[in-house]
């Protein structure tokens, strides 16, 4: 009796594994979301709006910037590191000026990018689709920084992505696993796509005060140009 339940458990778990497999068309180890080319550059425009609860005015902010992947080191933990700058197109210097740098790095099965608020883990290594299905394969992006956590999850994986006039293959969505929608708004959506990046970011930290009509925070849309 005993060796007949062993034997059927592990009949059990051989067709779900096998069940999984033959389910599965594309799994990747990830590193072609998250590429970390010395010298690759891509145009983002970024458009924000911002709600100023205090003076009653919305302010929208539109601009380029240009990232580019400048140099690669060895830090104190051994860890292979990508440094990135952000620029703009200065109109007097005629040429793109350097405003903010941040880190870039992959760790185990992790994608990590630190800017000056912290670590963040943007994907989880694998990417397979199982990983789209209920709440087992979410992370908490900020597991390396002291910020409240936020669980993440991939949405969908190697799909199509229309980005206006243009469209992309092989896209990666991550979400916030539970959102918050209504008063107070924590949404937060990015797109990467194969062998490219990051293609698409939009997050809303806007407020509402119980009683109050007019939000306070900003909206923001970042899409890749070039």
């Amino acid at each position: 009796m005993k060796k007949t339940t062993i034997y059927l458990v592990l009949l059990f778990i051989s067709l779900i594994y096998a069940c999984r497999n033959g389910q599965e068309e594309l799994v990747v180890k990830g590193q072609e979301y998250f590429p970390t080319e010395i010298g690759s550059k891509h145009l983002y425009s970024i458009d924000t709006i911002v709600y100023d609860l205090f003076q009653r005015k919305i302010d929208t902010f539109s601009n380029i910037v240009q990232e580019e992947v400048v140099e690669k080191y060895v830090d104190l933990s051994g860890d292979t590191v990508y440094r990135v700058e952000l620029s703009t197109y200065n109109q007097e210097k005629f040429r793109y000026v350097v405003f903010k740098t941040f880190e870039r790095k992959i760790k185990g099965n992790y994608a990590m990018e630190k800017m000056e608020n912290g670590t963040e883990v943007k994907m989880l290594f694998p990417i397979s689709s199982y990983k789209t299905k209920g709440s087992t394969y979410t992370w908490n992006c900020n597991m390396f920084n002291s910020r409240e956590p936020q669980i993440i999850k991939y949405t969908s994986v190697f799909t199509g992505f229309n980005l206006g006039s243009k469209a992309y293959n092989n896209c990666v969505s991550v979400k916030l696993s539970k959102p918050q929608t209504g008063i107070i708004n924590s949404v937060r959506e990015e797109v990467y796509a194969k062998n490219i990046g990051l293609i698409y970011r939009f997050t809303d930290s806007t407020d509402y005060l119980q009683n109050d009509t007019f939000p306070s925070g900003k909206k923001t849309i970042i899409k890749l140009i070039n």
